[in-house]
């Protein structure tokens, strides 16, 4: 059963094999609340919860640092591409995730991305398109945008099963 699900996790292409955080795994027995800690706890120089949030912001960044937890995402452009396109094609926010990537708080992240990765994430691009395209489509359920407090306590690996 474990080889099934590590075999159609929903997690980005690298951390099946080489994850560096233990919420990148496939097979992550973290709960959803854990992975997140864990996630924000190793990005310490995110901009998420400052007081200069917008609420709107603050709850797009919420539900979009959850997606990389969920699906096992880092924070290379590569995944950071995946956690786009799952956000997308993978939950039940849809194209109205779009709006959150246009808020002045989020357009002021992308003047700082390092031109070598952006590059690399554009070269990569069909690959990971078409990949995390297929692999939402083979969910079983679109994940709750917004309206998932209830699953903060659900370990990683039944979410993702």
């Amino acid at each position: 059963m474990r080889d099934r699900i590590a075999e159609q996790a929903l997690t980005c292409p690298h951390t099946v094999h080489t994850s560096r955080h233990r919420f990148e795994s496939a097979l992550s027995v973290q709960t959803l609340a854990q992975g997140l800690a864990e996630y924000l706890a190793a990005n310490p120089s995110l901009k998420r919860h400052g007081s200069l949030l917008s609420t709107e912001a603050r709850e797009f960044f919420r539900s979009h640092d959850i997606v990389h937890v969920l699906y096992g995402c880092g924070t290379t452009m590569p995944d950071e591409a995946v956690v786009k396109l799952s956000s997308l094609f993978g939950t039940t926010g849809g194209l109205q995730v779009l709006r959150g990537y246009t808020a002045y708080e989020t357009l002021d992240i992308y003047t700082k991305l390092p031109l070598g990765s952006t590059l690399l994430a554009l070269l990569m691009s069909p690959y990971l398109i078409l990949r995390t395209v297929w692999r939402c489509a083979r969910q079983t359920q679109r994940w709750q945008w917004a309206e998932n407090q209830q699953y903060m306590d659900a370990p990683l690996v039944d979410l993702r099963s």
